[in-house]
């Protein structure tokens, strides 16, 4: 195999690398548009419409073959939770499309492709979920009798809501509604456990939720913890159709179906508690097979298959396919742009090698300013956090990349700082040369880097918009997800990078120039350790949330929103800043170049922040009540 790499040349081996990327790419997007279509057997549509509150909304619309107009089928709007989009519901949809019914996947206001509003506008029509559920009902292979809603977390609250607008009309449409991971509020804490009235109602209630099913004194002390909700006086009365709990016979038994006749109508209501956190209820095998039991019960579907009977997971290897076929080009092809007339210039003469095995006083700077570094970035990530979440301006108008972000401009500002506190008290008196090592740079190669970073992210998201166009899908794996946007979100990601670009430059700095040796003797035991030195504080964070979690019942931040979903948003943060360094380390070797895989890097992850999270136009400072 070497020599046959060999005899076709450097040129020809870096033409095919991205060409084999490029291939992973397709079958990632062909393997995972066959799945949620069943091959094809699913007309699966992309709709942009008006809801009846004068909001623009988005969503996917699947209809299976047996929906006609002489064989209506039930129909099921899809909700995703707060800071993500419909895709993220791909594992309920395509169950649901599987077994018969017309399921309409929804971009809430905010998420997604559906139209951004003020904070005023945000709960309009129940964030959206009544224009969805009224387009359902103008659809004649829909039976009008059998619209259920489901949706995980703030979507499921969202359902409440439009319950609320549901119970206005002469004739309500919402028959039924499955909540994951949510519970009878809404996002502003009020109640809605009356306005159920005799719909069919579910609760997938996770043992280690991490928003809902608990209760606290004033202090935080823990009355009641998620594990032990099925048996609490609010589950009785959600089951007891919300009578006295005191009413309640016996023991609430998960997954039974409690059954109430309202004048010749009959209600159902169950809860179910699988072992799992908030999250994860989108991504398992477990709470899909209740969202199908749900749905099966009470409305029965038209196709129907055992709940355990699951395909979405081959989704996910296919999504997961094209997500590291995207990377790799990513990679491949920058490497490939270095070999072209235009851009050879910034190709180093030959392979980059590492520093000698750093001893004395050298091993003690290296070990020290990767410790130093990782608290600072624990210990800033706690602090802003708890200061920054919530909040959006009229100038930054999505919380998330601004929380993540301002985390990531107060650690490169620290990266900077312990850099020049290296060289000036160790480097510069030990040979070392920020010419040499790549720090310093001039103009015209300056240039050439940021030209050959933008042709590279654009070409490399343009694999994106063609999934998204000829297959409706994108490359996403859980909560790490690479997806096609608006031009929206362009403008608003161009506010965002300047801070993102911060971290993700000085990062490859101090990875590259500063810390590239010959550690253990193993090149790419150097690699291991600045990737690990990236994530460790992250990673120490999720396991001392979560191992507290799971032995006590309580997480272990979970006094404010802030301190509970604060560990949720490192589980994709952990795998993009691990690969960061993998990433800017390939393009170093070959350049001595810190700043080409530093701004791709930063351009990357703030695409992929503002594409992937909730936009509230204005400054407004959203903090939901109902944990």
């Amino acid at each position: 195999m070497k020599k046959f790499y060999k005899g076709m040349g450097a040129k020809t081996t870096a033409a095919m690398a991205p060409v084999i990327a490029l291939l992973l790419c397709l079958i990632g997007m062909v393997g995972a548009g066959a799945v949620q279509t069943a091959g094809g057997k699913i007309a699966m549509k992309t709709l942009v419409w008006e809801s009846p509150q004068g909001h623009e909304l988005s969503g996917y619309l699947f209809v299976p073959p047996n929906a006609t107009a002489e064989t209506p089928a039930p129909a099921i709007v899809c909700i995703e939770g707060w800071f993500n989009n419909k895709e993220m519901q791909d594992a309920y949809f395509t169950e649901f499309a599987r077994r018969g019914y017309v399921v309409l996947a929804l971009d809430m206001h905010g998420h997604g492709n559906s139209e951004n509003t003020t904070l005023e506008e945000l709960y309009d029509g129940g964030v959206g979920v009544d224009g969805a559920v009224v387009l359902l009902d103008s659809l004649y292979y829909v039976d009008s009798g059998r619209i259920g809603v489901t949706g995980h977390s703030s979507g499921g609250t969202a359902s409440n809501m439009a319950i609320v607008i549901d119970n206005a009309r002469e004739r309500p449409l919402i028959r039924a509604n499955l909540l994951q991971a949510a519970d009878w509020n809404d996002d502003t804490g009020a109640d809605h456990s009356a306005d159920f009235g005799n719909r069919h109602i579910g609760i997938i209630a996770s043992q280690f939720d991490d928003f809902y099913f608990a209760w606290y004194e004033e202090d935080g002390t823990p009355i009641s913890l998620p594990k032990d909700f099925i048996g609490t006086p609010q589950a009785k009365q959600f089951l007891n159709f919300n009578d006295s709990p005191l009413g309640f016979d016996g023991t609430p038994v998960s997954s039974r179906f409690y059954t109430r006749n309202f004048g010749g109508v009959t209600a159902q209501r169950v809860i179910y508690t699988p072992y799992m956190i908030h999250p994860w209820v989108v991504f398992s095998k477990t709470a899909v097979g209740h969202g199908i039991d749900f749905f099966e019960t009470v409305f029965g579907a038209p196709q129907p298959l055992p709940a355990a009977n699951q395909v979405w997971q081959w989704k996910t290897v296919f999504n997961f396919i094209g997500l590291c076929g995207f990377f790799i080009f990513m990679v491949t092809f920058t490497l490939y742009m270095l070999q072209t007339p235009a851009f050879a210039g910034l190709a180093a003469a030959g392979m980059v090698k590492p520093a000698p095995k750093p001893t004395g006083q050298g091993l003690l700077w290296f070990w020290g300013s990767l410790v130093v570094s990782a608290l600072f970035s624990g210990f800033s990530y706690l602090f802003i956090v708890a200061r920054v979440y919530g909040q959006s301006t009229a100038f930054w108008p999505q919380t998330g990349p601004l929380t993540i972000s301002a985390w990531a401009a107060a650690c490169g500002g620290f990266s900077i700082l312990v850099m020049a506190l290296s060289f000036h008290l160790y480097g510069k008196k030990h040979g070392m040369s920020l010419r040499e090592s790549g720090v310093l740079i001039g103009v015209k190669p300056l240039l050439k880097t940021l030209l050959l970073s933008l042709i590279v992210v654009v070409i490399t998201f343009s694999i994106v918009f063609l999934a998204a166009y000829f297959f409706k899908t994108d490359f996403r794996v859980w909560v790490l997800a690479v997806k096609a946007f608006g031009a929206d979100k362009i403008g608003i990601a161009v506010r965002y990078l300047p801070l993102f670009l911060l971290y993700y430059i000085t990062n490859s700095v101090t990875v590259n120039c500063f810390n590239y040796n010959a550690l253990a003797k193993r090149e790419w035991v150097n690699t291991a350790v600045m990737g690990l030195g990236n994530v460790i504080a992250a990673i120490v964070i999720v396991v001392i949330q979560y191992s507290t979690f799971f032995t006590t019942g309580n997480p272990f931040w979970y006094m404010a929103e802030s301190d509970r979903i604060g560990p949720i948003w490192l589980f994709p943060v952990i795998v993009i800043l691990f690969g960061a360094a993998v990433v800017s380390r390939i393009i170093y070797k070959r350049t001595r170049n810190p700043y080409l895989a530093g701004i791709i890097n930063g351009i990357m992850v703030t695409l992929i922040s503002c594409s992937n999270t909730t936009t509230i136009l204005g400054s407004a400072k959203v903090v939901t009540t109902t944990f």
